[in-house]
């Protein structure tokens, strides 16, 4: 059996355990799970291969400060047994936990080469490939599409996996831009203006002190696009997340507590220039299959 059937077989009986109550069992199944993972990133690194021991490779990952810090904080909660949960207030489940160092591994283990020993990182200036003017290196990944795609969601969970700064973009709209479209009107060019003005200054702003981002937001137009990313365009990598209208209206209609009503899709549709340039996924994968895409196509 291939090790993603192994992974498979393994989350699946977790998710089975966990849906009937019996948490130590999901747990050593989560646990199984992220150690066939683990074997093969080792191997991939020229280690010499040996029967997964899913606690020491869940020991290693916790202790190593090579991995993001909500990726080692996830092997903390799986090596800590049932017994000692009331410690802790754990909030994720132990598939979560698992997932979450699986997509870590496998997008390392994808983008590195055997024997290389480092997992990639972004490049500086001084030290990177952009010091001989070879290519320019990333600090900013852009997660467009329009309201529902779940730019949200798959921006937090990467920015968590990558340990980058994750900035929301509705959080730079003015206040009046909020109102307008919790009130039901979309927006104009005119309002929008404002709001892509901060976004380029945040993003000029991150590039200026070398600290990489995942920034969610619209920007439907090309020209928006352009606006934002003036003056740091090589810094930067679109990912646009696409769906059906039909989809992406369900999905709305669902949302609870957002002051973009669903009413608006068409407007947002009506406005929607497909970028050329952007990694395009498909915004009805799951989360986590979204993010492994993105770190293996933007090799991070």
């Amino acid at each position: 059996m291939s090790p993603a059937s192994r992974i498979a077989q393994e989350l699946s009986a977790a998710k089975q355990a966990w849906h009937d109550g019996n948490e130590g069992k999901a747990r050593v199944c989560a646990r199984r799970a992220v150690a066939v993972a683990a074997e093969s990133w080792s191997a991939s690194r020229g280690e010499p291969t040996r029967q997964a021991d899913a606690m020491a490779y869940l020991r290693r990952i916790q202790q190593q400060e090579m991995f993001p810090l909500p990726v080692r904080q996830a092997a903390e909660r799986l090596t800590t047994a049932v017994t000692r949960r009331h410690d802790a207030a754990f909030t994720t489940d132990p598939i979560s936990d698992a997932s979450l160092i699986i997509s870590h591994l496998a997008a390392v283990t994808s983008s590195e080469r055997p024997s290389s020993g480092r997992t990639p990182r972004v490049t500086t200036p001084e030290s990177g490939p952009e010091a001989r003017g070879e290519r320019h290196r990333m600090l900013i990944v852009l997660i467009m599409g329009v309201s529902g795609a779940g730019k949200t969601t798959i921006g937090r969970r990467l920015a968590e996996v990558l340990g980058w700064r994750f900035v929301e973009g509705d959080d730079l709209h003015p206040a009046a831009n909020i109102e307008k479209m919790r009130s039901g009107h979309p927006l104009t060019d005119a309002d929008r203006r404002p709001w892509l003005e901060r976004l380029q200054v945040t993003i000029v702003e991150q590039v200026r002190i070398n600290q990489p981002a995942v920034i969610a937001c619209s920007v439907l137009k090309a020209t928006y696009r352009t606006i934002v990313e003036e003056g740091c365009g090589p810094c930067v990598r679109l990912v646009y997340l696409k769906g059906r209208a039909d989809f992406i209206r369900q999905r709305l209609t669902a949302r609870r507590g957002h002051f973009m009503r669903p009413e608006l899709l068409d407007s947002q549709l009506a406005i929607l220039e497909e970028p050329a340039d952007a990694l395009v996924i498909d915004a009805a994968l799951p989360p986590d299959d979204i993010v492994l895409q993105i770190r293996r196509s933007l090799a991070i």
